[in-house]
């Protein structure tokens, strides 16, 4: 049942006496603000009554379902925010969700799917950028913020396919595309170079990276003075030596 916006209570007194608010007098329902009234006697004296309204809705619980509060874009189509929680309020009406910034700007956000009294799932915003991020939900009379969680850019496993890799140090490696839409997307504008990690755990960092969306594959030279047999691991690295992505890879070398 949904909650009315006001009340319109009828009060009997004496017939002599007045009461203000008068009876019939339509009231707000405000969870934290009692009403007072004040009944005035043929005398001229007066006694005040307050109505207090009790709500019956139990306290709201609410916190991201992430692992290690980490959330990553991905394409063609973003994951849902999904708030687990407990009381929450199954109508959209009496539920609402904002994104809120590091810098406290809220954004509205809308239900992928109705929401229960343990999950609230919401559609990711279309222009949604890498940075830290909490969910503001307000559920009936109740407004609950969950831990702040960060948005990363997609893992280096949505641009390059994970799979077994032979290079030759000092020689070109092939890498196929998983997505080129990604890497035109999320990396394009900004990806300078990648830095290679060894399984001793020495870093490479390699330069003139090709990306070739016609035949959907990278190629980028081994440095000669790779010192493991292999390479573990590849991050992706702007102009100014920011991470944009990561990941590890089974890339034998001979």
């Amino acid at each position: 049942m949904e909650q009315p916006e006001s009340i319109t209570p009828t009060i009997k007194i004496s017939e002599l006496a007045t009461i203000t608010p008068a009876s019939g007098t339509a009231m707000q329902l405000q969870s934290e603000k009692p009403i007072t009234y004040t009944v005035r006697a043929q005398d001229g004296s007066s006694k005040n009554y307050t109505l207090v309204f009790q709500y019956n809705q139990p306290l709201v619980q609410a916190e991201m379902n992430l692992l290690e509060g980490k959330y990553y874009l991905s394409y063609p189509k973003n994951e849902d925010l999904v708030v687990r929680g407990e009381n929450v309020l199954p109508d959209e009406a009496q539920t609402k969700g904002y994104l809120v910034d590091k810098d406290g700007k809220e954004t509205l956000l809308s239900f992928s799917q109705p929401p229960t009294s343990f999950i609230a799932q919401f559609n990711t915003p279309e222009d949604l950028k890498p940075g830290k991020y909490h969910i503001k939900l307000i559920s009936g009379r109740y407004t609950k913020l969950t831990d702040v969680f960060e948005v990363f850019l997609p893992t280096l496993y949505n641009v390059i396919k994970w799979q077994d890799y032979t290079g030759k140090k000092g020689g070109d490696l092939v890498l196929n595309i998983n997505s080129k839409e990604t890497y035109e997307l999320y990396f394009k504008a900004d990806f300078d170079h990648f830095i290679a990690i060894d399984n001793l755990n020495n870093e490479y960092t390699i330069n003139n990276v090709i990306f070739d969306a016609a035949t959907m594959t990278i190629k980028l030279s081994i440095p000669v003075s790779v010192q493991g047999n292999a390479i573990k691991s590849l991050k992706m690295m702007d102009k100014n030596g920011n991470l944009l992505s990561e990941g590890n890879f089974n890339i034998s070398l001979n």
